[in-house]
């Protein structure tokens, strides 16, 4: 008589679980060695936070794509003048009369005229962050309050060499309290290399008149730096 199926699917299942009543055990040498396993590493990882920080490679222009893109240039505001021209760094090299190394343009100081717009207070050849300051102060076009689209005027710093301060263009305002603001700064020249910084967070107390960066080239130490004030478009 017929075995059922059934009987015979249990006879199957019976078997595979006494493994040594169905078929011979191989020799654990002649099993084949299992596939280490691989990690796979996801393309869509994200990429590492760049700085703001750009240095200009030597003798080639910087921030042509920045230059060519509207979108970087609309993203900066409408205040001042935003114009190409004002992020074209031009690397210097020797080749003068002299045989001296001509230096970097735009400077802090020109760079900060070109972005605002504000062409003022001309003393001599391009004055310096204070001279430029002092001017405008005794026109009435200063203030300890902070706008967008001012300039950012640091006071004379010898310690870290900064004798006439530095420039910066203030792209944007955030007021944390009646005192203490949010600053976002553009300025270049920093390093006293070919580089500009943009989107560069700082806090700024006007009651103390000192600057607290948080971000770029000066983050380690730029702490307490202090203000002259700012110059008003």
């Amino acid at each position: 008589m017929p075995r059922s199926i059934a009987l015979i699917a249990s006879e199957i299942f019976l078997c595979a679980l006494l493994v040594s009543g169905c078929a011979p055990h191989k020799p654990v040498a002649d099993l084949p060695l299992a596939r280490p396993a691989t990690q796979k590493i996801s393309s869509l990882a994200p990429a590492p936070i760049q700085s703001g920080t750009v240095v200009a490679p030597i003798n080639e222009t910087l921030l042509d794509q920045a230059a060519d893109s509207e979108d970087f240039l609309s993203a900066l505001g409408g205040q001042g003048r935003v114009t190409a021209e004002c992020f074209q760094l031009r690397p210097g090299g020797k080749g003068s009369k002299r045989g001296k190394a001509s230096r970097c343009e735009p400077q802090s100081l020109p760079f900060a005229r070109c972005r605002s717009g504000i062409d003022s207070c001309r003393i001599g050849h391009e004055n310096g962050p204070l001279t430029w300051f002092t001017c405008e102060k005794q026109h009435g076009n200063t203030s300890l309050t902070p706008q967008s689209g001012s300039i950012l005027i640091l006071a004379a710093n010898s310690r870290r060499k900064m004798p006439t301060g530095h420039v910066a263009y203030v792209e944007e305002v955030i007021a944390q309290s009646a005192t203490v603001y949010l600053l976002t700064f553009t300025h270049t020249n920093y390093d006293r290399r070919c580089s500009l910084e943009s989107n560069i967070k700082a806090t700024y107390d006007s009651a103390a008149q000192t600057l607290d960066i948080h971000g770029g080239a000066w983050q380690a130490w730029g702490k307490g730096l202090p203000v002259a004030g700012f110059i008003l478009d």
